[in-house]
């Protein structure tokens, strides 16, 4: 196959295709910029933690963590992939006083990632109040300084994505009803 076969059919199609996908990814800016609401909002010392999916492929999910801010609960939308780092900052958070309760809600990779950040926590002393796992691609067992787990598994005709928007009543009740 010659050099320019190859450029345009293969090279400039699949450029285009990964062009396609980073532009049609949404922008979880606005999640992220309430992500430290202070000592206004009805939060009240806790924070929310959204972990998205591979690719952040967890449709409704990061407009749920949006919703919660506008609720006044300050929260983090990220990739399942910046659970360390968050759990970094939610332990220096917490030693220094500015955060008292921690909630983690993660789907598939983001599900898995929730439950790897608990754990990280709970090595540093650090309380999570509630972990919620939607349909993780691991397994959904926390540890000891969890107060309370709930995994979401699709039902009823639902797949692994539009369990979001079948069980976001449920999943809001949990953030909302865990104070």
């Amino acid at each position: 196959m010659s050099s320019y076969r190859i450029v345009t059919r293969i090279f400039i199609p699949g450029l285009a295709m990964l062009m396609s996908a980073c532009l049609a990814s949404p922008d979880y800016s606005y999640a992220k910029s309430r992500a430290h609401g202070g000592a206004k909002s009805r939060g009240g010392g806790t924070h929310l933690y959204v972990l998205l999916g591979l690719n952040n492929a967890s449709p409704g999910l990061a407009e749920l963590g949006a919703r919660m801010a506008r609720r006044g609960i300050p929260t983090t939308v990220a990739n399942h992939s910046e659970w360390s780092g968050l759990a970094q900052q939610a332990i220096e958070q917490y030693k220094s006083g500015r955060l008292r309760s921690i909630e983690i809600v993660g789907h598939s990779l983001g599900g898995d990632a929730a439950v790897s950040m608990a754990a990280a926590l709970g090595q540093a002393g650090v309380p999570v109040r509630l972990v919620v796992t939607l349909d993780p691609t691991g397994g959904s067992g926390v540890t000891w300084n969890v107060r309370r787990a709930v995994n979401v598994v699709p039902r009823n005709g639902e797949d692994h994505f539009s369990m979001i928007a079948a069980r976001e009543r449920d999943i809001t009740s949990y953030v909302v009803g865990s104070r």
